[in-house]
């Protein structure tokens, strides 16, 4: 097989800019100086444009309905966290589960009202709508029997942080 010489042509977007290089997609003349490195080669400009991924991308009416459902998510919850409270010893290890319980609750809560949709103001609201459920208990409890909820709040947050992020 004979070796071909690539042609040397002056590049398109810099004129006096010699060049050999072509863009893997389109074989357009590329300088190194207007290259976009991807993953599939070197591209120009016009082809290695990078669009964010419809999950992460949010639009007003996502927000509004995120908002939403942390908000009234958190007072109902927040009032269920204060029923078992004095129906149940929630302290301790079982802080844990019900750490987990919101987590699961907030990430269902968040994939209904944004079409599950993730990224941080998702995950910014589910920790919002779970801070406001504990914070609902210092309304009802003595501070320092709604401090006892700390645990179940990171927990939740962590557990939410990683489903939605």
């Amino acid at each position: 097989m004979i070796a071909v010489a690539p042609q040397i042509v002056d590049c398109p977007r810099d004129p006096g800019v010699e060049t050999a290089l072509r863009c893997s997609r389109c074989e357009t003349p590329i300088c190194p100086k207007c290259l976009v490195q991807s993953p599939v080669g070197a591209r120009c400009r016009d082809c290695a444009k990078v669009y964010k991924s419809p999950v992460y991308t949010l639009g007003t009416g996502h927000l509004f309905r995120a908002a939403l459902a942390a908000t009234i998510g958190g007072l109902a919850i927040g009032a269920a966290w204060i029923g078992l409270m004095f129906a149940l010893p929630l302290g301790g290890f079982f802080s844990i589960f019900v750490g987990a319980g919101l987590a699961w609750a907030f990430t269902k809560m968040m994939d209904f009202a944004t079409g599950l949709k993730r990224g941080p103001f998702v995950v910014g609201f589910a920790i919002a709508g779970i801070l406001l459920a504990w914070g609902m208990q210092f309304l009802v409890f003595d501070p320092r029997l709604a401090w006892s909820g700390v645990l179940a709040v990171g927990v939740g947050a962590y557990l939410a942080y990683q489903n939605l992020r």
